[in-house]
């Protein structure tokens, strides 16, 4: 079963034999409605087989950073992981919100800080091979202490933002601020590409 942790310890579902290419630590951070919903679309896709001859990679372990609010999201990810018959490893863990919707920037500064020392246990244990993400601010101080292991040597740690389809003419803060040192900023309209640093526009990745 699916465990959830708060801060350290927890249980792992014990890994089944993986067959195929080398296993990928992954680390995702789940927003909430329709973030998780195009996050879990893009696990979706990921986790599964192109056909019968080529394996698919095997993401395993997966961990899961969600909202400590965030009921929601971490049922969503729970019934999706019920569903997957990869045997992969998964854990999921919550942290304070980095920025609530309506939260002045000013007031944010503090709760994003507060959040970044409180994911550090998190991403120390996950230490990815990549980091996905996809909108929501809860993700900024995840990204960051990755990329801190990253430049450490502590991990491999390839940061990977596809930003929210809804994101039709202007980006959100989110990749604003990670197009700075994320590997890849993915849009899914092209005009976002033309008008945005760094951002790389490669067709609807969900629906």
């Amino acid at each position: 079963a699916v465990v959830s942790t708060q801060s350290t310890g927890g249980v792992w579902r014990p890994p089944t034999p993986l067959t195929g290419p080398q296993p990928v630590r992954l680390l995702a951070v789940a927003g909430s409605g329709g973030h998780t919903a195009e996050l879990l679309q893009l696990l979706a896709a990921a986790t599964t087989a192109p056909s019968s001859t080529i394996p698919c990679v095997s993401y395993s372990p997966r961990h899961y950073i969600v909202a400590d609010t965030d009921k929601m999201s971490q049922d969503k990810i729970e019934q999706f992981e019920k569903e997957r018959v990869s045997g992969a490893t998964v854990v999921i863990s919550k942290i304070p919100r980095a920025r609530e919707v309506g939260q002045s920037y000013v007031s944010s500064v503090l709760t994003t800080l507060y959040s970044q020392l409180l994911c550090v246990p998190h991403v120390l244990r996950a230490r990815p091979d990549v980091l996905l993400v996809n909108g929501p601010g809860t993700c900024i101080p995840v990204c960051v202490m990755v990329f801190v292991l990253r430049v450490l040597g502590l991990c491999k740690g390839r940061i990977v933002y596809v930003e929210s389809i809804c994101r039709v003419t202007t980006v959100s803060l989110s990749a604003k601020i990670l197009v700075l040192f994320a590997d890849h900023v993915l849009v899914q309209w092209p005009q976002l590409a033309g008008n945005t640093f760094r951002c790389r526009y490669i067709g609807r990745l969900v629906s």
